[in-house]
Parts: C-alpha cells; structure tokens; sequence
C-alpha cells in the first residue's frame, strides 16, 4: 500500500523559520514564504544576486554569511535545507531530526518531513500542488492551468462572492434556509447562462 502524505495550510505566523543556503532554492522558499508573517532566518556562505535583491525589500529577515552549525538549529519550527550540497543538508537533517524540528530538504525527497506545494493563489482561494517532491515540472503545469482558469483579475469576484456568503449568515442565521437561497442562485445562473438549449 502507498503511503500518502496528509495536505495542509499551516499557520507560520510568529513562527522562527531556518533557510540554510543563499541561491535559487532559497529564493524559492523565501517567495513562498513571503507573505505568512513567520520570522524568518537565512544562513549562508554566499547569496546569489537575485536572493539579496528579495532581501532587500524585507530589512527584518535576519541574514547572516557563515557555515550553518547545530546551534543554529536550536529553537526553530521548521528548517528548510536549500544548499547545494547533498551532504550537508543530510547531516543537519539528522541532527534536526534528533530535536524533533520539520525539516524540507530541497530535491532531496529522501530527506524530507514534509514537501513544499507550488500554489495558486486567487483572492481568498489558494491551491495546493504537490507531487511528493518527485517532479516539480508536472506541479508547475498544473499551477498555470488554474492560474489560467482563475486570473489574477477575478480575485475582486471572488472576494465579493465570499462576502455575500458572510452577509448571507448574518442575514440568515438558519442553515436550511441559506441553503435553499444558495441554491436558487446557482440554479438561476445555471438556467441564464449555461443551460444549453
């Protein structure tokens, strides 16, 4: 049997967050993490030119240019291991597993607590891809396909759409209610304007 991985959305915020290493998949990890409020720590020999421009934007990321140590370890919610050296992120994978820290190690699936998703976001609706981190072309494909089919433009749509839904609890308090109103809208959108004759 297949062991499958259990998707979730974590809340980072206020959470201490390791990157060890200062090129492309750094960059990755830190436009990932960019907006989650989590605090965020870089560990690095060397930074690639595209990484300290992202950083510059964000003067409270703490950024330091020097081998990772276990140390630095201590005291952290998650690590992501993003240097290109197989070996080091498989040593400090062990070491971060022996206190109990969640570890990403980048491309390296084998030494992984758990996967980061390529995303879309649109508005208040965000889509999770993953592919257990054995081919993040296909995880790529997909992600532009839905970015395709909910444009960055129809995020005003949505919102407004998520809205009427609070405003509609509010107004009706009673689930069965909501939901037969719930209902005829989507029917009467369904009948207008894809009911095929």
């Amino acid at each position: 049997m297949t062991v499958k991985k259990y998707p979730i959305f974590l809340n980072l915020e206020g959470r201490n967050i390791l990157i060890v290493g200062g090129g492309n998949a750094c960059l990755e990890k830190l436009m990932g993490l960019e907006h989650t409020a989590a605090n965020l720590h870089l560990i690095s020999i060397t930074y690639s030119d595209e990484v300290k421009a992202f950083l510059e934007k964000y003067p409270q990321i703490k950024v330091e240019t020097r081998a990772v140590t276990e140390e630095d370890l201590n005291h952290r919610d998650i690590i992501f291991l993003a240097t290109s050296d197989p070996n080091t992120n498989k040593e400090f994978r062990a070491l971060a597993k022996a206190k109990r820290i969640w570890v990403n190690s980048v491309d390296d699936p084998k030494n992984c607590d758990f996967y980061s998703s390529s995303t879309v976001t649109v508005g208040p609706i965000q889509f999770a891809i993953s592919t257990d981190g054995m081919f993040a072309g296909v995880s790529a494909t997909l992600r532009k396909l839905f970015e395709e089919v909910l444009p960055e433009e129809d995020h005003e749509l949505l919102e407004t759409l998520f809205m009427m839904r609070r405003n509609l609890k509010e107004r009706l308090p009673n689930q069965e209610e909501r939901r037969k109103v719930l209902k005829a809208i989507i029917q009467k959108l369904n009948s207008e304007y894809f009911h095929k004759p």
